[in-house]
């Protein structure tokens, strides 16, 4: 634990969904409509898999690694058709993000998003839940060569918010984004995600902070700032 790397960091860089918003059981459902609509079987391991990629990365490891037969179109028409109306409608902010949020950007400190999801489908959903204008920049994974197996997209963040990696906390409820960003130098926040709480044990001991509940770090900063 370095918790003076956690109450001097200059930015946090926030991860979407299981991160801030309670979103993870729609995108089980989402990658899952497939392969029910097709009567096959979901692959065992494939939505913690394709849940850290880019839509384009899913639907090609989609094509190459599973018994589906339709094409590309098909599966992104399908995907879509269960997620829109769950991001521009429905999913809510994960209990304790905005108290965390404007807590952070009071003290000036800098946010940006780090997520694999699209932009046609984030940034509305943050202007419904009121929390937009609180970042300073958001990256996907469609402006970077890789999804979140590779710290390509934290890296992205904090060259626009003009600091390294050093500076900036990176929050991640996935195994795969906490190993990532790690390896980048990052100092990282692990947040306990229901959805991925099969990884949680790992989560917890690679993180060098780890919450059940985002309002956690505030008090962190409250009771050592």
């Amino acid at each position: 634990m370095k918790p003076y790397n956690l109450l001097t960091a200059k930015a946090f860089i926030f991860d979407l969904d299981g991160t801030l918003l309670d979103s993870m059981p729609v995108w089980d459902r989402v990658y899952s409509a497939p392969f029910k609509q097709y009567d096959i079987d979901v692959p065992e391991g494939y939505l913690i898999k394709v849940n850290h990629m880019s839509l384009d990365d899913c639907v090609k490891y989609t094509l190459e690694n599973t018994p589906l037969s339709c094409d590309g179109e098909t599966l992104l028409a399908i995907w879509r058709s269960y997620c829109e109306k769950a991001y521009f409608e429905e999913i809510p902010l994960k209990d304790g993000a905005r108290e965390l949020l404007d807590f952070l950007h009071s003290k000036g400190i800098k946010l940006a998003i780090a997520t694999a999801l699209p932009y046609y489908l984030f940034l509305p959903c943050l202007k419904r839940l009121g929390i937009y204008q609180l970042f300073d920049y958001f990256v996907s994974t469609d402006d970077v060569s890789h999804g979140k197996d590779s710290p390509e997209v934290y890296l992205k963040a904090a060259e626009k918010l003009g600091l390294q990696p050093s500076d900036c906390t990176v929050a991640e409820d996935s195994h795969i984004g906490i190993a990532s960003a790690k390896t980048a130098g990052f100092v990282t926040l692990g947040v306990y995600d229901k959805a991925s709480e099969k990884y949680s044990g790992y989560v917890k001991e690679n993180s060098d902070y780890y919450v059940e509940n985002l309002r956690e770090v505030i008090d962190i900063f409250k009771n050592r700032g």
